[in-house]
Formats: C-alpha cells, sequence, structure tokens
C-alpha cells in the first residue's frame, strides 16, 4: 500500500497546472487559469485550475479534485496506477507502508524492453517504403500511423542483437520478442510484418501484433503470455481510445485491428477489439468500467451473428442497471474498415443510431426459425430464453425481459413467465407521477446487492447513471422533503457519517443544523415543524410546503445551489409519503450499518487461525447480520404497503 505520507509530499510537489497543462492547454487569468473543461462539451471556459491551492473544478459540470484526481479521470487510471504516474512526471520514487520504497532491479522493465523494441521498429518502419506504401493505399494517414506507433520488423533472424546488449536476452525471449529454436539458435519472433504495438492503460507497451503484408497465413500474430501481458484480457486500441469513450460515453468494439485504426481516423476514436481472440467476459468487464454503453459491431454473416450471440451471453451476468450493450450488424461483405471508406464517416454513425438494444437482439436471435404461434416453437424459445434471463445481473434488465418475453409469445402479463424463471410476481404499479417524467416504482428488497435508489428519468427518457453518493442524495431528499426527519435521523447520521467527507455528508448535516438554528427571536424550524398536524390531516401538506420553503431557501442563501436543486426537484418527482420516506431513511442507514458489519466480517474470514475472541467476533458479527438483513426486508415490504395503500385511495 502506498505511504499516505508519500501522497501528501507528491501533491506538495506536483504542480497541478504543469499536470493538467501538458493535457489541455490553459490561459492564466489572475490567480487561476481556465480551459473548456475536458470533462463535459462546452464552448465557454469554466474549467478553473488553481496553482497555488493545488486543486481544479468545473464551474459547469461540478467535476473537482487535485492532480491525483485529476489522471485517473482523465486518464482513466485505477489510483495507484495514478500516483506511479504522477510520481514519474515529477521524478519521484513511490513509497509504500513501512518507509521503504518499491524494490527495483538494476535490469530494465519488460515494458521499458518493449518501449525500446517500439522505438526500433518505428525507425525502421520510415526507412521503409514498401510498408509505408502499404498502409498509405489502405488509406491511413500519417498522423494515424504515428499515433498508433505502427512499426516494420525486418526481413531478417536477428534484427533485435543490433539494439539489445547479449545480457538482455533472457529479458528478449521472456517478452516473447525472441524464441529459440531446436537447435538452440535464438531467433527474431517477428520477421518481415508490420507491428502494432499493445499498449496497457497507462499507456506502456506490453505486447505487439504483427501483420503480413504478402498473404502470408496467419494473417496475424501476436505476442504470447508473458509476466506483463496476458492475451485473453487485452484489448487493442483501449488506450489510445479512453479519451474518445470518456467523451462520447460508449465504445464501439470491432473484430479488427485495422478496423480499429480506421475508424479512429475516420473520427471514431472510442473504438477498440479484442486481440486475435473471441470476446471473453474480462473485455467485457473492463470496458463497462469504462462506460456504460457498448456497442459491438459484428459482420452480418453467420459467423457474426454467432459472435454477437456470445457477446450477449457475456454480457448479461455483467450489466448493472444503468448499463446497456447494442449491437450493429455489417452488411454481409463489410467491415467497419471497408465500409466507412466507401460510405463515409456518417454512414457508420447512422447505423450505431440504429443499433439493435441486447433486449431485441435477445428476442430476435432467439425466434431465429422459429414459429412463435406454434406451441413447440414457443416452449423451445421459452426453454433458451431461461438460463439468460436467470443469469441476468441487472434487475431492471432482467425485469424487462422478462416483459418483452411474455409479449413475444403472447402472454397477457408477465406473471407466468416470472413464477416459471422463478422469480416472484411483482406487486401492481406504484401511481401515476407527474406528467413527463413517466411512471417510477420503488424496487426495494428485490435481490439487490446494494441499496438502489429510485432513478429519475431526464426529458429523453434515459435513466440518469447511479453515483456513489445516491444513497446519501436520497437522504437528503428525504430531509428536505420533510425537515422533521432530518431530527429524527440525527444520531443514526452521525454514528454512520462521522468520518465520511463526501460534500452530501456535509449538507446532510448543514439541513440539521439550519432546522435547529435559532432567528433573532429565538424560534427554530424545529418548533414550527413540532407543532404540524399529522399527516392525515388536510393542512399538513400546505404546511409541509411552508417548511420545505424556508430550508431551501435558508440553504440556497448559503450558496449551496445544484445539488439542494436537485434535491427538491427529485422529492417533488417522487411525491413519497412522509412514512414511506421515513422506512427509506431508515433502511438507507441500516444498510450502511450492514455495509460495514460485512467488511468486519469478511476481515476476520480471511484472517486464518482465529482465535476464541476472533471466533466469538465473528458470530456476533453473523447475528448482526441476519438480524440487519431481517429488519431490511421489513422495511421494503412496509414500503411497498404504503405505495400499494396510496394506489388504491
Amino acid at each position: 500500500m502506498i505511504a499516505q505520507s508519500f501522497i501528501k509530499e507528491l501533491l506538495d510537489r506536483a504542480d497541478i497546472y504543469e499536470v493538467v497543462n501538458r493535457r489541455v492547454p490553459l490561459q492564466q487569468k489572475g490567480a487561476s487559469a481556465w480551459a473548456c473543461c475536458p470533462f463535459h462539451n462546452e464552448k465557454s471556459p469554466s474549467f478553473s485550475v488553481n496553482r497555488e491551492r493545488g486543486f481544479y473544478h468545473c464551474f459547469g459540470c461540478g467535476e473537482h479534485g487535485n492532480a491525483i484526481s485529476f489522471l485517473m479521470k482523465y486518464e482513466n487510471l485505477p489510483f495507484v496506477d495514478a500516483v506511479e504516474k504522477l510520481a514519474s512526471e515529477f521524478s519521484m520514487q513511490v513509497r509504500y507502508e513501512g518507509g521503504a520504497p518499491k524494490p527495483k532491479s538494476g535490469k530494465p522493465r519488460l515494458s521499458e524492453i518493449m518501449q525500446r523494441a517500439m522505438e526500433f521498429y518505428r525507425d525502421k518502419f520510415n526507412s521503409d517504403k514498401f510498408s509505408q506504401d502499404y498502409l498509405h493505399d489502405r488509406g491511413l494517414k500519417d498522423e494515424t500511423i504515428e499515433r498508433f506507433g505502427i512499426g516494420f520488423s525486418p526481413d531478417a533472424w536477428h534484427n533485435l542483437d543490433a539494439v539489445f546488449s547479449p545480457d538482455l536476452k533472457p529479458l528478449l525471449l521472456e517478452a516473447g520478442l525472441q524464441r529459440t529454436g531446436q537447435s538452440g539458435n535464438v531467433y527474431d519472433f517477428f520477421r518481415n510484418r508490420l507491428m502494432f504495438p499493445i499498449r496497457n492503460i497507462r499507456g506502456q507497451v506490453i505486447a505487439f501484433s504483427a501483420r503480413t503484408m504478402i498473404g502470408e497465413e496467419p494473417k496475424y500474430i501476436n505476442t504470447g503470455d508473458t509476466p506483463i501481458f496476458t492475451k485473453g484480457s487485452e484489448v487493442f486500441g483501449l488506450y489510445e481510445a479512453r479519451k474518445s469513450i470518456q467523451d462520447k460515453k460508449r465504445v464501439i468494439v470491432v473484430e479488427g485491428q485495422m478496423d480499429v485504426i480506421q475508424l479512429s481516423q475516420a473520427g471514431f476514436g472510442e473504438a477498440c477489439a479484442p486481440l486475435g481472440t473471441a470476446i471473453r467476459a474480462e473485455h467485457i468487464e473492463r470496458l463497462l468500467k469504462m462506460t456504460d454503453h457498448v456497442i459491438f459491431s459484428f459482420d452480418g454473416d453467420a459467423a457474426g451473428r454467432k459472435a454477437a450471440k456470445r457477446a450477449m451471453d457475456l454480457s448479461l451476468p455483467l450489466l448493472d442497471d444503468a448499463q446497456k450493450v447494442s449491437f450493429v450488424f455489417l452488411p454481409e461483405g463489410e467491415d467497419p474498415d471497408s465500409l466507412v471508406k466507401k460510405s463515409g464517416a456518417p454512414a457508420f454513425e447512422e447505423m450505431l443510431k440504429k443499433a439493435l438494444p441486447l433486449s431485441s437482439y435477445l428476442i430476435e436471435a432467439l425466434s431465429q426459425g422459429l414459429d412463435l404461434a406454434v406451441l413447440e416453437d414457443r416452449n423451445a424459445f421459452i426453454e433458451e430464453a431461461s438460463p439468460l434471463v436467470r443469469k441476468t445481473k441487472s434487475p431492471l434488465l432482467r425485469d424487462g425481459l422478462i416483459e418483452r418475453l411474455s409479449t413475444a409469445v403472447g402472454y397477457k402479463n408477465s406473471d407466468e413467465l416470472r413464477k416459471y424463471f422463478g422469480f416472484p410476481v411483482l406487486p401492481p404499479a406504484a401511481p401515476q407521477r407527474p406528467s413527463g417524467f413517466g411512471n417510477q416504482r420503488y424496487s426495494f428488497g428485490r435481490g439487490y446487492d446494494r441499496y438502489k435508489t429510485p432513478r429519475i428519468p431526464t426529458s429523453t427518457g434515459r435513466s440518469i447513471p447511479p453515483k456513489a453518493d445516491a444513497p446519501l442524495m436520497a437522504l437528503l431528499r428525504n430531509f428536505l422533503r420533510f425537515p422533521q426527519l432530518a431530527l429524527e435521523f440525527e444520531g443514526m447520521l452521525a454514528e454512520q457519517l462521522s468520518e465520511s467527507n463526501s460534500p452530501v455528508s456535509e449538507l446532510l448535516f448543514k439541513v440539521i443544523e439550519r432546522v435547529t438554528h435559532e432567528d433573532e427571536s429565538g424560534h427554530t424550524l424545529a418548533q414550527f415543524l413540532a407543532d404540524l398536524p399529522g399527516p392525515a390531516d388536510e393542512n399538513f401538506e400546505k404546511e409541509m410546503d411552508s417548511a420545505r420553503s424556508m430550508i431551501s431557501t435558508f440553504l440556497l442563501e448559503e450558496g449551496i445551489d445544484s445539488v439542494i436543486r436537485k434535491g427538491l426537484s427529485q422529492g417533488q418527482i417522487l411525491q413519497t409519503p412522509l412514512e414511506a420516506a421515513r422506512l427509506e431513511c431508515r433502511r438507507i442507514l441500516l444498510q450502511m450499518e450492514l455495509n460495514r458489519v460485512e467488511v468486519q466480517r469478511r476481515a476476520l474470514s480471511t484472517k486464518g487461525n482465529l482465535d476464541d475472541a476472533d471466533r466469538k467476533v465473528f458470530r456476533d458479527l453473523m447475528q448482526l447480520d441476519q438480524d440487519l438483513q431481517k429488519e431490511i426486508k421489513s422495511i421494503d415490504a412496509g414500503i411497498n404497503d404504503i405505495l400499494l395503500r396510496k394506489r388504491e385511495k
């Protein structure tokens, strides 16, 4: 683990202006430097970098943080990689817990060997007219070739011997650049081929994919598995695509390296491809960590349809509620490379807009060759769909699939298929919400592995993806709608959030502060709330609106704007009754406690060699875990009962 003291030293030394300016050109104005935000589209600069205070903030989208968080966000890096990259930029050696720096061998790392090899191949490409003409004839521009670092390995057996000293030969073998023949002679593995470097998400060269230019088989050969490269989990072009994926909020998965490069040149920088193998769960999992929308582009032939079916099968257990997968099938005989050159980028973009959602493709794929009006075909259709529905991770997607499958086979409702697939029948829908926002339904206690707040649709009908602060936003929404709940849960809130540094946590305590704040006459909002009639009283909502107006006015006057307005807006949309809001707040706080208990329980279970005291603590935690889950389940039932009674009225 990286030492916290080192992180502080790194942030003290790292010049955030320099870090950002290397990636986003800044213009100094007064104490801050400004640019158009790299995290959302805008025409006027609202992205501010304060060198003296060491942070950035966008007044348009709210993104903010320090030099480490900027690298994490901008380059899609995990925390440790961002720290290591920032440290290298400022010539610092990362220090780990215990005070010792990470041990470093005197030999170069494999990634350094690969980088030197790439530079050698690039140099050879620049002096080889045949390979240059080959790529130019394929329509690639020099800047595209440079961006992807494409090189050339000459047709000789010992090219790399002129670049690397004899003592590095074991590393060349380990990196897969050379191999040992039957006679014991060592030779270069890549010869007379175009060299496509494969980079990890940090931009380090970890392998090569080599393409023939003279029609020999196989067309591509790749580096085998090495200590720094696992073929089955890497994705070609992902490093180059990371910024476009972030900007366009989607990734396009194609089948070949040339497809990736040609699409990137045509303006589809978010394209990537699995390496010389069929799509795997590891690939999809990596992509879903970077974006909520994965588009698979396959040939329209039988092989392409088979590959799409595999991608669908692998995606279902991985998709969260806010994520989606779509499918594009190209005309037979076309691939993205040929299609873009023949019909242009707008034609391909149009195909992406018409991509089949996973749910539609599932129906289409499973019903292929079947007549769903025939009983036997209908049964076969349901039987093939059954394992796919059961493995679906997202409850919302699963519910939608069951609804669509029910419609496809002509059932009046989805209850019959729900029972067949082993899922409980859904309760009646919740009451209508105000016009323009669609119908919302609470989805508590239906097998979620964590608390999920109701999602608010945007004006386009698409859901807002859940964020880490979603449960806290639900608390804030309820506190703003019913400020008396802030006092009611003050103790539990303090216990669960005492160490939280979330801005939403601060707002929750700010609400409590404002409810108990005395005005010049010594009156408090808490006193006003104590005198309110019960929810059954006809004046209750009118009096509550007065209280809501007071609390929101107090907070907005203090400059707390966007988050408060969002909480107020969500409360107005959902119209949660007081008792349901009370139960929801309690459920969120109990879930936080349950999460904490499970963390402690897992820590003990991995400790090994538990003594008697540890075993007692473990048993107590198990009992507490069961009690919390039981109460949460009871609360879920209570919330649904309240909403059903409201609907019946």
